[in-house]
């Protein structure tokens, strides 16, 4: 949306009051567009001298990078000083409105907030017209970091004494966040390490197992979950404490006892033997879905208020309440996150689960939740048919109704209960988080083992050394698909176009090109090789548009640039993004020409093909 004041009125204002060069933030490439069109109309022009410098700088930049030599913002530029700088413009565009905002011969440049944090160069002034951004599909307020960011802009060392921060009124403004962000702390560094298949081959390749595991011990990713399990250990000393009041009786672990002597006494009241059939993942994750517990659902975060079985099938379900406030059932084996945050109440036995004082602030809660979150490393245990101590008290006389501590037993239960459920919940977790990435890359070397690409002793096998040369994403289904050989005399044209959808992972509409049926049959080959690895790796989004948009390019190489974005509806410096990000993919590839020659070639050949126009300005 543009800001509430008009984009020419406010550059008026900023250079009456000598605040320019600006940085004016706005929340979309379009809004972006739509101010800069407002000064097509206006008055508002620069002096002839600075309009001078600036086409003499055009002039010999277009030199270099002829790509925007008839670019539609050109005009503007020259008569107005004011661009826009987003995502949507080609590399060489968005240089070439750095490189005049360095050499001060622009008033101001309208950006999305990706320019805060991707772009060095400072300006005098920095116009925040928003306190939210657009991510995905939906919108959500601006982190501290994010805010921090866009104000830091502001001033240019050496030439500005202060820098000046401006915030526009707006109805789609809540200065709250604002002021929060601009003098609070920005948000704690979050690692993202990421344990990959390439990563286990490499490291096998160059380390045994003991070095391995000293080095992601040392890695910045296990510092922090080591911090975490501190803060889990110091809460466990705590419930431990708690629990010394109700050590041993005449049972030597009578809580132990009780609830087996409990579970027996149900389970007889059943007619038929209660049979579950959760997998061990799942098992795994029960006793972390308790009430208070965050969890991340296909539609969002969501705070579970009770955890229970249904009646007909005993499968484990949720009762929570979900980020708009709603309160729904959910199976539990549709959470795909366990968080490291558990919000402490008491759970009633009536609908809503809690008091309705207690739903207000967990809703509050969930509209407060930062972008990222800590989660909980589920380690799956072998699952064991029935609890061998149930086992024994079915089959002998139970102690319990004679015991001396019967009542005391009985009275104590309850809470001593939940103070061990407490307990093992922690220790759990505290190791689970110990030997989070050690874990992590025993999961991965296992199935690294399972398709062959490593021994039962951990060495590579002839198809694991060329496979850790493939270090993109996607890698396991790319190298499962060399190995079956479904790029065996393909075209150039062909591979290019299927790398480019396996590496596009941006979901908005874009092409809308025919698709040909030589691509489209080996889509639909890719994507089912694609679906049986979900297990091991998320598929990718195998957009067939982007694939045949890329395939029109190597396949017709007297296609023009121009001609090649009027055929899509993606912005240019989209489209430039996805052939680059596919080049990167080929170049993979090419690198296997000594185990792959003839695959090699093929991608070779489509990446000369590739590169150029565009593609030949920037490296």
């Amino acid at each position: 949306m543009p800001p509430a004041i008009h984009p020419v009125d406010l550059i008026e204002i900023l250079r009456q009051h000598r605040l320019t060069p600006a940085i004016v933030f706005l929340t979309s490439r379009r809004a972006c567009d739509e101010a800069i069109d407002t000064f097509a109309h206006s008055s508002a022009r620069m002096s002839s001298q600075r309009s001078e410098a600036i086409r003499e700088f055009l002039e010999k930049f277009t030199k270099d990078f002829p790509s925007i030599t008839h670019h539609p913002l050109i005009p503007v530029v020259q008569e107005f000083g004011v661009a826009a700088h987003h995502a949507g413009h080609l590399p060489s565009w968005k240089i070439a409105i750095e490189e005049l905002m360095r050499l001060g011969l622009l008033d101001a440049v309208f950006a999305t907030t990706t320019l805060a944090a991707g772009v060095d160069f400072p300006a005098r002034t920095v116009v925040i017209t928003q306190s939210s951004v657009r991510k995905s599909q939906d919108f959500t307020d601006l982190t501290n970091s994010e805010i921090q960011q866009l104000a830091g802009r502001g001033g240019r060392r050496g030439k500005d004494l202060v820098g000046v921060v401006v915030i526009t009124p707006s109805p789609y403004i809540d200065l709250h966040i604002l002021g929060k962000g601009l003098t609070g702390y920005p948000e704690p560094i979050d690692s993202q390490f990421v344990v990959s298949y390439p990563m286990v081959l490499n490291l096998l390749k160059a380390h045994s197992l003991d070095q391995i595991e000293g080095l992601l011990a040392k890695s910045f990713a296990q510092f922090q979950l080591n911090q975490r399990s501190g803060i889990h250990q110091d809460h466990l000393d705590q419930i431990k404490e708690q629990l010394e009041p109700y050590g041993p009786r005449e049972c030597a672990d009578w809580i132990t006892q009780w609830k087996g002597f409990d579970l027996a006494r149900r389970r007889k009241a059943h007619r038929h033997p209660i049979v579950t059939n959760d997998t061990p993942f799942l098992t795994a994750c029960l006793p972390f879905l308790t009430p208070g517990r965050l969890i991340g659902l296909p539609k969002g975060p969501a705070i579970i208020l009770r955890q229970y079985r249904s009646r007909g099938t005993f499968a484990p379900m949720l009762s929570v309440i979900r980020a708009k406030g709603t309160l729904g059932e959910c199976p539990a084996h549709s959470v795909t996150q366990v968080y490291d945050r558990v919000f402490e109440f008491q759970p009633s036995r009536t609908i809503p689960w809690c008091q309705p004082q207690v739903l207000s602030q967990l809703k509050k809660e969930l509209s407060q939740l930062p972008t990222r979150l800590p989660t909980v490393p589920i380690l799956p245990e072998t699952q064991e048919t029935d609890d061998p101590l149930l086992a024994e008290i079915l089959t002998e006389e139970f102690p319990c109704p004679t015991c001396p501590s019967h009542s005391a037993c009985k009275k104590d239960f309850p809470l001593a209960s939940k103070l061990r459920q407490k307990s093992q919940q922690l220790t759990k977790t505290i190791q689970a988080l110990r030997d989070g990435l050690w874990h992590r890359f025993q999961q991965k070397a296992d199935v690294l083992h399972k398709f062959g690409y490593i021994t039962a002793s951990s060495q590579l096998t002839a198809d694991g050394e060329w496979a850790r040369l493939i270090r993109i994403n996607h890698s396991l289904l790319i190298t499962e698909l060399i190995r079956m050989d479904a790029f065996s005399g393909i075209a150039p044209g062909l591979l290019a176009g299927i790398m480019a959808s396996i590496s596009h992972d941006d979901d908005r509409p874009g092409s809308y090109m025919r698709l040909p049926s030589g691509l489209a049959t080996m889509l639909t080959q890719v994507r089912a090789v694609a679906d049986s690895l979900s297990p091991y790796e998320p598929p990718p989004l195998l957009r067939s548009d982007v694939a045949a948009l890329v395939e029109s390019w190597i396949g017709n190489p007297q296609l023009t640039w121009a001609s090649l974005v009027r055929s899509t509806s993606m912005a240019e410096g989209d489209v430039y993004r996805l052939l680059a990000r596919t080049l990167e993919f080929l170049s993979q590839i090419y690198g296997l020409k000594i185990t792959h020659p003839g695959l090699a070639d093929t991608a070779h050949s489509a990446m000369v093909t590739m590169r150029r126009e565009v593609l030949q300005e920037l490296p």
